[in-house]
């Protein structure tokens, strides 16, 4: 039950994730220095190692992110008085970067979608398990920082939206950052546990995803795991140098077809028998009734076709379940 609410949190964070990088991105921005931006401003003189920790990211992403947002005169640096680290502040662009970036209600981001198609009390309930989720992980930071970004109107013109419809919408906007936060905790941890397999937590996706629907074609494993292409076709390549798949070509189409090797198979069995009861963000879930989780499983299964994110529902019963019995 547990593995079905972390497959739907995360299907529904990546599915509003990528929509939310397509908007974006027409600024001139990516999403993660949007981020960046949001964390500086509800945060002025933040130094890189609160950066690091708000927005979940490694200390040498937040450099690269740092370095690019610099190039683009969006943030400057001053020396704090002890002069041993650095506070960042946003240039007036900065600050125009993050203006033009608030949604309104003509918005097409699907987080919008969600104002009218989720109950009230059903979205107070998930909020509730994840602020559990992020208090318990040692992320509790992360609710200061959903109350600023709320209380500033980093990513919504509140005023656009009906006056009745504004305390649901910041409320849609504390379920996608601790979404985030729950969805990036489980992976992080998860992808520690790999490296003794040799495997990165994408390619442990894909193998999933390529064991339940056989012959796959890398397009179609770009859809079901949300992927660019390219970036399915990244994994692929390196999972088949690893000798973990091999393609069959269609007669018909000329396509290729994916399929994983033995090899590969116990891999996925060790993975399940060895490092998901590891994973202490899910088993936080542990102290969830069966019935709650349920409901919430629910509430999630709508939440998801809100966001025409039909594809969960059958990875949950092609991959999902057939993994876990192994």
């Amino acid at each position: 039950m547990k593995y079905e609410f972390y497959t739907l949190s995360r299907y529904l964070f990546l599915k509003i994730e990528r929509n939310y990088c397509t908007i974006v991105e027409k600024s001139g921005v990516t999403l993660p220095q949007l981020r960046v931006l949001w964390i500086i401003n509800a945060f002025p003189g933040a130094n890189s190692s609160m950066i690091s920790k708000i927005g979940c990211w490694t200390r040498p992403t937040v450099t690269k992110i740092m370095k690019m947002l610099l190039n683009k005169n969006l943030v400057h640096r001053d020396l704090t008085p002890n002069r041993k680290s650095k506070s960042i502040h946003l240039t007036d662009e900065g600050f125009n970067i993050v203006k033009i970036n608030k949604q309104t209600s003509n918005s097409n981001f699907l987080l919008v979608n969600l104002l009218n198609s989720t109950d009230s009390s059903e979205l107070d309930q998930l909020i509730e398990i994840y602020k559990y989720t992020a208090v318990e992980s040692n992320n509790s930071f992360i609710l200061d920082y959903i109350e600023r970004i709320n209380t500033l109107s980093l990513k919504f013109h509140y005023d656009t939206f009906p006056e009745s419809d504004q305390p649901k919408l910041k409320n849609l906007v504390a379920l996608y950052n601790l979404l985030r936060v729950f969805v990036l905790s489980v992976e992080n941890a998860h992808s520690i546990l790999l490296k003794d397999l040799n495997l990165t937590y994408p390619q442990l996706r894909a193998l999933k995803i390529i064991k339940a629907f056989k012959g796959i074609t890398s397009i179609q494993l770009s859809e079901m795991a949300i992927w660019s292409p390219s970036s399915a076709n990244i994994v692929v390549k390196n999972l088949y140098n690893k000798g973990l798949v091999y393609k069959n070509r269609s007669a018909v189409k000329n396509s290729l077809h994916i399929h994983i090797t033995e090899k590969a198979e116990d891999l996925l069995i060790k993975d399940t028998n060895e490092n998901e009861n590891k994973i202490s963000t899910l088993n936080l879930l542990d102290n969830v009734t069966e019935k709650k989780l349920k409901q919430l499983n629910k509430t999630l299964h709508s939440m998801n076709e809100s966001v025409n994110n039909h594809v969960v529902v059958e990875f949950i019963d092609r991959c999902l379940y057939p993994v876990q019995k192994l």
